[in-house]
């Protein structure tokens, strides 16, 4: 049995598309193509929304203003909430169990080398002094010093975990430790890397699943793209499975079929080719 084998029956008309935002719908610049946004437009139109399921958090939604036809749902946070975009409200969220988070950040610090930590709440982010604050992002709203309490009340859907090395290295450190008490994937590979860990069991995929349930859709009537390993339990799940040219080996390995280059609106055109856009 191939891979793509192991993937949902593709027999089924699409029902929905679920996609990536960063390294697959939008730009290197952030913004989303003149052809993806009318893919979503068109696709809507003939009754095929598009559930947007980011590792974001649901403050960064920025992009997706005046996305017309796209579904009100968007999953974030690597599944931690399912967000009623145009209302602004939580629908669903699936928060971290404090005592097995500080149980779990007491450990990393022990083993792994100037290991620092950040968490994403619903409504806002934390960190630790040390951590790296990026150029552009809000202000956290709590800091406190190395070894401080982050996890101030129990709306914390995600952990990041930094040490200056590289992801796959602080991977490398880090998984071992883990084991079943969180859920750890990678977003962004780079030199400089981070990693995310949410509730256990939660993810894209699970939450997309949890979704589809609501909305009595099969995931053999789904089209989802992606491109770095926090996709891949989204792929798994779905009838009509693509990365982007650009994703990283971990999906690769896995068979999945490529549809283009991100930069070139591979989400778009490809999503015109299977419902018939002519774009």
């Amino acid at each position: 049995m191939t891979t793509q084998e192991t993937h949902h029956s593709r027999t089924s008309p699409i029902r929905l598309i679920a996609t990536d935002l960063d390294g697959t719908f939008l730009s290197s610049y952030y913004e989303a193509s003149p052809v993806n946004i009318e893919a979503v437009r068109r696709a809507g139109d003939l009754g095929v929304p598009t559930v947007f399921a980011t590792g974001r958090p649901w403050r960064w939604l920025d992009p997706l203003k005046g996305m017309e036809g796209a579904h009100r749902y968007v999953i974030t946070s690597n599944g931690g909430l399912i967000v009623d975009l145009p209302k602004q409200e939580i629908v669903h969220g699936f928060p971290l169990d404090r005592d097995m988070t500080n149980e779990v950040i007491a450990d990393v610090r022990e083993h792994v080398p100037g290991a620092m930590f950040a968490v994403e709440n619903i409504h806002g982010w934390a960190r630790e002094e040390p951590y790296p604050h990026w150029e552009g992002i809000a202000q956290a709203d709590l800091v406190v010093p190395l070894g401080g309490d982050l996890l101030v009340d129990d709306t914390t859907i995600k952990l990041l975990i930094r040490n200056g090395q590289s992801t796959s290295d602080l991977l490398r450190q880090v998984e071992p430790l883990i084991k079943d008490r969180l859920t750890l994937t990678v977003s962004l590979d780079s030199e400089d890397g981070f990693l995310e860990l949410s509730q256990p069991g939660v993810s894209k995929g699970t939450t997309l699943n949890y979704l589809l349930g609501e909305l009595g859709i099969d995931p053999g009537e789904v089209a989802a793209f992606g491109d770095m390993p926090n996709d891949l339990t989204m792929l798994e799940l779905v009838g009509y499975p693509f990365i982007v040219d650009n994703a990283a080996d971990a999906l690769k390995s896995q068979g999945f079929p490529t549809c283009g280059r991100f930069d070139e609106s591979a989400f778009g055109l490809t999503v015109s080719k299977l419902l018939g856009l002519g774009l």
